[in-house]
C-alpha cells in the first residue's frame, strides 16, 4: 500500500519542476513511511511513497522497465501476480524483481488498456509510455485504492489524495452541489470532489491521456443482470470456498498481519477463514465504547475465543471523539461518517502490532445485511397495490414519528410509497434529506446545489438489476461502498500506515454474490440469511443471532455535549458562515439539546464541514 502522484504534460517539451513532485511526495508520506521516490523525464514526472509489503528489498518506485520504456508508479496489492508472472515469463519477458509492480509494466507491453482485466486485487496506478507519450491510469473494480485527477492548460496531474494536488496551486474554491451531497450522504459521491475541477476516476474504469486529451472507459461492473440457479446447500459450500481462497490469497506479503473483530458475522468470519488458512490462532483487533448500547467488546471476546485468537482491546471516549485535527488533514475532503472515527482507532491500535490488517468490509453490500434493503423489498412489494395518489393522502394523516425506529416511522413509509422507487431508496439511504440540508445552506449556495440525492437516483435507475433489490444494490455499490465505506478503510488505515485487505470484496466474490437471485439472500425480515446459514456450519451459534449493530459511535450523546460546543464555537467563523447559516446551526443544537429531537447526524456534518474549511479554505 503505498501514496502516488505525478504531473503529465501534453508537450513533452515542457518541463516538470521535481521540487513540485518533492513537494507532491511528501504530502503523502504518511501512506509510506518506508520509501520515497521520483522519477522525472521529457514532459512528465512521478512521486512515490512507499509501504513495503511485498519484495522489501527490490520493490521500489517508481519502477521502468530495463529499456526505460516504460515507467510506473502504482498503489495497492495484486494477489495474483505470480499466475500473472508465470505466464509473462513463458512469453519471454524478463523479470528484474519479485515484486507485483513489474508484472504492470510487462503486462501492460503484453496486454495494452485490457491489463485492470487481468488484475485480482486492489488497485490504483499509473504507466507511461514513454516513446508514444501516452499516460495509462487504472483504478480497482469496486473503489479499494483512490486515485484523484485534475486537468487544465495541457497539464494533467494525479494523486492518491487531493492534498498532494495542492501542490499545484490548484482553486480551492467549492462546489455548490458537491457540499450539497455532503450533508445530505456523509460524503461526495463519484466522480465529482468538493473541488472545482478535481474529480475522480470511478472504481472500475481507466483513463488514456494522450494528445491533451483524456479518455475514461469503463472495463468491468458486477453482473446483476445475470442468475445462476442452484440448490442452497451447493451455493453455501461455493461461498465458503471463495471466502477461503479470498482470505488466503490476502495473506501474501513478507509483514505480519491481523484482522479487526467487531461483534458482527463478516469480521467473526474473516477471522475463522484466517485462523483455517494460518492453522493457528491469530492476533486480531477491536475497539469498544463505555456506553453498553454501543460497545461490541464482549461479542469481539466470544468471537476471538471461538477462534482462539489473541485480541487486543481499545475503549474510545468523549475525549478521543472531540479530538478532530488528525480527521480534518486525513479526510481531505468533508466526510461525516461517524463510524471513521473509531476505524482510524481500530487501524491505529493495529498498526502497533502489524503492518497489514483484514477486513469485513463488503459482507453487508453481497450479502444484503442492511435492513435498508429488507425496508425497501418489502416496499416494492407493496407500491404498486395502489395509486401513488392514495399513498399520498395516507401519508398526510399518518402520524410523524421521526423519533420512532424506522419500522414505525409510517409517514415516512407511506411517503416513500407515494414516489418512484429511485427516489424513495436514495431517501431511505440519505443521512439528511434534502429539505433538512437546504434549511441549513444559505440561500445563494441552495441555488446552485441541485438535487443532493441525484447521484444516488442516477445510480439506482441506471444499475442492470433484476428487481429491486439488486437495483438497490447496484446503486450502493457506485455510490455508498466507494464513496464512504472504502474512503473510510482507506484514509484511516493510511494515516496510520496500515494496509487493509477486504477478502468479501474480491472480484470472484462480488461476481457470486451479484449473481445470486434476490431471494436466496433474504429471509422474510433478517437480513443476511444466505451468509448466516453458510457460516452456521463454522461459527458460534449466539454470535449468528446476535443483532447487526454496526461501528457506530454514541452520536447523539455526544452532540449535547463536548462536540455540541466545538461546534458552537465552529459556526462563528466567518468562513463557515459563508455556507451555512449560524441561525438554524444554533436552533438545530437547542432542539437537539432538549432531548425531543435527533440532529445528530446534520450536526455532526457541519462540525466536519466546518473543521474541513479552517483546515483546506482558510
Amino acid at each position: 500500500m503505498c501514496g502516488i502522484a505525478g504531473v503529465w504534460h501534453a508537450d513533452r517539451s515542457r518541463a516538470v519542476d521535481p521540487a513540485i513532485l518533492q513537494a507532491m511526495d511528501a504530502a503523502l508520506a504518511h501512506r509510506g513511511p518506508d520509501g520515497a521516490g521520483i522519477h522525472v523525464r521529457d514532459g512528465f514526472g512521478f512521486a512515490h511513497r512507499r509501504l513495503s509489503i511485498v519484495d522489501l528489498a527490490a520493490g521500489k518506485q517508481p519502477m521502468a522497465t530495463a529499456d526505460g520504456a516504460l515507467v510506473v508508479t502504482f498503489n495497492g496489492e495484486i494477489y495474483n501476480y505470480l499466475e500473472l508472472r508465470a505466464e509473462l515469463e513463458r512469453d519471454g519477458f524478463v523479470f528484474r524483481t519479485n515484486s507485483d509492480t513489474e508484472v504492470l509494466l510487462h503486462g501492460y507491453r503484453a496486454w495494452g488498456t485490457a491489463l485492470p482485466t487481468r488484475l485480482r486485487g486492489m488497485f490504483a496506478f499509473a504507466i507511461a509510455d514513454v516513446a508514444r507519450h501516452e499516460l495509462f491510469c487504472a483504478r480497482d473494480r469496486v473503489g479499494k485504492k483512490p486515485f484523484y485527477w485534475t486537468e487544465a492548460d495541457g497539464r494533467f496531474a494525479f494523486a492518491s489524495e487531493i492534498k498532494a494536488l495542492h501542490a499545484l496551486g490548484i482553486s480551492r474554491n467549492l462546489r455548490a452541489d458537491a457540499v450539497a451531497q455532503f450533508f445530505a450522504l456523509r460524503y461526495v459521491p463519484d466522480p465529482i470532489t468538493v473541488f472545482e475541477g478535481v474529480h475522480k476516476l470511478p472504481p472500475a474504469h481507466w483513463c488514456l491521456v494522450r494528445d491533451g486529451k483524456v479518455r475514461l472507459q469503463r472495463y468491468w461492473e458486477p453482473p446483476f443482470d445475470e442468475v445462476v440457479e442452484m440448490p442452497d446447500a451447493e451455493r453455501q459450500d461455493k461461498a465458503l470456498e471463495l471466502l477461503d481462497e479470498a482470505t488466503r490469497i490476502r495473506l501474501m506479503g513478507e509483514v505480519p498481519l491481523a484482522p479487526f473483530l467487531s461483534g458482527g458475522i463478516d469480521s467473526y468470519a474473516i477471522v475463522d477463514s484466517m485462523t483455517r488458512m494460518q492453522g493457528r490462532g491469530v492476533k486480531a483487533c477491536t475497539i469498544g465504547f463505555e456506553d453498553p448500547r454501543f460497545d461490541e467488546r464482549d461479542g469481539a471476546r466470544q468471537s476471538a475465543a471461538a477462534c482462539g485468537a489473541e485480541l487486543f482491546v481499545e475503549t474510545l471516549d468523549e475525549k478521543a471523539m472531540a479530538d478532530l485535527d488528525w480527521l480534518a488533514f486525513t479526510f481531505d475532503e468533508p466526510f461525516a461518517d461517524s463510524s471513521a472515527v473509531p476505524t482510524y482507532h481500530v487501524c491505529r491500535l493495529a498498526r502497533k502490532h502489524v503492518t497489514v490488517a483484514l477486513a469485513g468490509d463488503g459482507g453487508d453490500e453481497n450479502f444484503c445485511g442492511y435492513r435498508r434493503y429488507v425496508f425497501d423489498w418489502r416496499e416494492n412489494q407493496v407500491r404498486g397495490l395502489l395509486p401513488r395518489a392514495a399513498w399520498s393522502g395516507l401519508a398526510t394523516i399518518a402520524p410523524k414519528g421521526d423519533w420512532l425506529p424506522r419500522p414505525l416511522r409510517w409517514r415516512r413509509t407511506l411517503e416513500n410509497l407515494a414516489r418512484r422507487p429511485s427516489l424513495a431508496y436514495a431517501r431511505s439511504v440519505s443521512a439528511s434529506l434534502p429539505e433538512e440540508v437546504f434549511a441549513l445552506l444559505q440561500p445563494d449556495r441552495v441555488a446552485a446545489a441541485g438535487d443532493p440525492l441525484q447521484p444516488v437516483i442516477q445510480a439506482y435507475e441506471n444499475g442492470e438489476g433484476r428487481d429491486a433489490l439488486q437495483r438497490a444494490v447496484a446503486a450502493d455499490f457506485a455510490t455508498w461502498l466507494p464513496g464512504d465505506i472504502l474512503v473510510k478503510a482507506d484514509r484511516a488505515s493510511m494515516a496510520t500506515a496500515l494496509e487493509v485487505r477486504a477478502p468479501f470484496l474480491d472480484q470472484r466474490m462480488v461476481e457470486f454474490a451479484a449473481r445470486m437471485p434476490s431471494r436466496a439472500k433474504l429471509d422474510g425480515m433478517r437480513t443476511k440469511a444466505f451468509l448466516r446459514r453458510a457460516l452456521a456450519r463454522r461459527l458460534d451459534p449466539e454470535a449468528l443471532r446476535r443483532k447487526k449493530q454496526g461501528f457506530s459511535v454514541p452520536l447523539r450523546a455526544w452532540m449535547s455535549g463536548t462536540l455540541g460546543n466545538a461546534l458552537e464555537e465552529a459556526s462563528r467563523d466567518r468562513l463557515v458562515g459563508e455556507w451555512i447559516q449560524p441561525d438554524r446551526v444554533a436552533t438545530l443544537l437547542r432542539r437537539h439539546r432538549s432531548g425531543l429531537h435527533d440532529h445528530s447526524e446534520l450536526l455532526w456534518a457541519s462540525l466536519v464541514f466546518a473543521r474541513f474549511l479552517q483546515r483546506w479554505c482558510a
